[in-house]
């Protein structure tokens, strides 16, 4: 006697049922990533997902991601779901992870509360500052490890890898933190003078009407564009003022620019050439556009030109915010606000961004995950989650630890993601363990 193939709904629900069912496994969730292949494959033909080969069928779930391709067939699923086995044999039948092929440096910043107070007695008031360091993670025998780890930010530019460091003068002016690039097999030049490089009596001693403490932020690091922050103080005679200004520059813009702090009131934001516009990277028709994001205040002539702009972290990927600049007000001679910016950013700016489902599928899987990256070769997840860093190779079964986890410093946030992949990953690690502290191997490793 033959039986009629079970309705599709009914198989959909006994494959979420049982042993099956975990958090994040969903039928909205397994369109999601398959979706999202499909059109990574459309657009990004030279890119060769390692998972294609195997079906490259993922789902999240749990807290990992496991193949589920042994699930595509009816007659697969059927023996599966009639089969008393415990979940950990199921598994275990399943293929195995696809091995980490690819190797990532990433950067990150951690921000801190002023070194100066100030903000009387003449004297103006402190700055929140950042500090950076950079980690090469790359598989060493078949095991992810990092390689190599240091301060500041070492990033590839053209054939070379470069560093960017923030450092401090404290001069009669006031506290000066700005940042400073060069190559990183070769010393750092003497450094540009500041507006005054006078050393004080200590940080914090400056006064009178000139004095001000200034700092640069670096938000975002690509493979040569860089989202730059600017912010200011200074002491009028009698009162604090505080000014922010937003910049991207090309690593030779900062390499030039580095150094050269002045007063905002001696140097308008529209004296500051040496940056990229968006119309340089969208074209001079993009005026409609910006003058269609509403503005923050109705009533107030805030003017967005595109001239001060960032790329930020958001949800999982970099994004563009466009700064409209406010009126000058007393206390504020240098301000703004940031708006999204409508438009995606070009792959020169922020290659290799794409997660491998949506940021909603993640946090569905990861409730308290802050931010994610995916390899551009679909090999490695990296999910940021419980003040740690936690490296999951794809095919991983559920349940199980993390490849690597690496704990993060309070409040630490990415400032830059890049990856090396075939012969460039011995590279990489050959070439930052010269430029940034190996880590010594435990025994055994």
């Amino acid at each position: 006697m033959s039986t009629n193939p079970p309705d599709q709904d009914d198989f959909q629900q006994d494959l979420e049922s049982g042993p099956l069912r975990r958090e994040g496994f969903t039928p909205r969730l397994q369109h999601n990533i398959e979706d999202k292949i499909r059109r990574s494959e459309r657009i990004k033909i030279k890119v060769k997902p390692l998972l294609v080969a195997t079906g490259f069928g993922t789902f999240l779930l749990a807290a990992v991601l496991f193949p589920w391709s042994s699930l595509h067939t009816r007659s697969d699923a059927a023996a599966l779901l009639n089969s008393p086995v415990p979940a950990e044999a199921m598994y275990s039948s399943l293929p195995a992870p696809v091995p980490i092929s690819t190797a990532l440096l990433i950067g990150l910043r951690t921000e801190h509360e002023p070194a100066v107070a100030g903000g009387t007695d003449g004297r103006p008031k402190g700055l929140r500052y950042s500090t950076y360091r950079t980690m090469l993670i790359a598989p060493i025998r078949g095991q992810l490890r990092k390689t190599s780890e240091g301060e500041g930010i070492l990033m590839p530019y053209k054939q070379n890898f470069w560093k960017i460091d923030s450092l401090k003068q404290t001069t009669k002016m006031g506290e000066i933190r700005y940042l400073s690039t060069h190559m990183a097999d070769q010393p750092a030049g003497p450094e540009r003078p500041t507006a005054d490089n006078a050393v004080g009596a200590g940080a914090g001693a400056a006064t009178g009407t000139d004095a001000f403490n200034h700092v640069e932020t670096l938000l975002f690091a690509g493979n040569q564009y860089l989202s730059i922050a600017e912010s200011q103080n200074t002491w009028d005679g009698t009162a604090a003022r505080q000014g922010d200004r937003l910049w991207v520059r090309t690593l030779p813009q900062l390499k030039e620019n580095q150094g050269r702090v002045l007063p905002f009131a001696k140097k308008p934001a529209a004296a500051d050439k040496n940056h990229v516009t968006l119309a340089d990277l969208y074209g001079a028709g993009l005026g409609g556009e910006l003058a269609r994001i509403p503005r923050a205040m109705q009533g107030v002539p805030g003017e967005i030109t595109g001239q001060s702009w960032a790329i930020q972290r958001e949800s999982g990927r970099w994004v563009g915010k466009v700064a409209e600049t406010l009126p000058v007000s007393a206390v504020s001679p240098d301000r703004y606000v940031v708006h999204d910016f409508p438009k995606e950013l070009p792959d020169k700016v922020v290659n290799h961004d794409d997660l491998c489902c949506t940021w909603t599928d993640i946090h569905a899987a990861w409730p308290e995950a802050t931010d994610a990256l995916t390899s551009p070769m679909n090999d490695m997840l990296v999910v940021f989650e419980d003040g740690k860093l936690k490296f999951y190779p794809y095919g991983q079964a559920p349940g199980n630890a993390p490849q690597l986890t690496i704990d993060l410093q309070p409040g630490e946030q990415l400032v830059m993601a890049q990856w090396a992949t075939d012969h460039y990953v011995q590279e990489w690690v050959d070439k930052v363990a010269r430029y940034l502290p190996e880590r010594p191997m435990a025994a055994g490793e």
